[in-house]
């Protein structure tokens, strides 16, 4: 928490306008955008491993969209609701077959593990899924992969997605600084606070930030 102290400190007096007011706009270091990041996905019941994947992905986000913020905030606020994809779904992706949607949204952090672990076979691609929640992720997981969303769906809250072959992978994310508002900040850092002092006795047993979304 004293590193977000001192991040407010030397907060960039840029400022933007949400919801009437005007809120300051803070630059953070890309290493400070992905350590942020992880704390908050680990504190919202993601594994260690899944959260640094989110930490590095919102690295790859952050350079090159200031809502880096707001996408790791969709992210800590809609984990309860994201489902990871089931061993029969993932089956059908494996042999090319057509996808069948599932009443809840896709997670797209299992959904890229997935993906990245045992990739389909080249004769699986392009593959079309469906229902993917904050498909900005499963784009940001795959970027250092020989696999690609086709169509980046923004921040959208969930859409239908095509992972095509990529080419060549890109390099990791470097350079500029990765901006966000001060009340989107002070969410993440409430979620990231959680893996310091566990809630309660029940949260301790399991161990602070151990919750059940995507634990490995």
């Amino acid at each position: 928490m004293v590193a977000h102290r001192a991040v407010q400190r030397r907060a960039a007096d840029r400022g933007c306008r949400r919801a009437g007011r005007r809120s300051r706009v803070i630059d953070l270091s890309l290493n400070e955008v992905e350590t942020l990041s992880a704390k908050a996905a680990r504190g919202v019941g993601f594994s260690w491993g899944l959260a640094d994947d989110i930490g590095r992905a919102a690295r790859r986000i952050a350079v090159e969209d200031d809502n880096w913020g707001m996408a790791m905030l969709s992210l800590a606020e809609n984990a309860q609701s994201l489902t990871a994809p089931d061993p029969a779904r993932a089956a059908r992706w494996r042999k090319g077959e057509a996808d069948k949607p599932a009443q809840t949204p896709l997670c797209p952090i299992r959904t890229a593990a997935l993906l990245l672990d045992a990739p389909p076979p080249a004769s699986a691609l392009p593959l079309a899924i469906i229902g993917v929640g904050l498909p900005v992720w499963l784009d940001a997981m795959l970027r250092r992969s020989a696999m690609r969303v086709a169509r980046p769906a923004g921040l959208a809250k969930r859409a239908g997605v095509v992972i095509e072959h990529r080419a060549e992978i890109e390099q990791p994310a470097t350079g500029r600084r990765g901006a966000i508002d001060e009340q989107t900040l002070a969410a993440l850092s409430s979620f990231a606070a959680r893996t310091y002092v566990p809630e309660s006795e029940r949260s301790r047993m399991r161990g602070a930030g151990g919750g059940r979304v995507d634990d490995e």
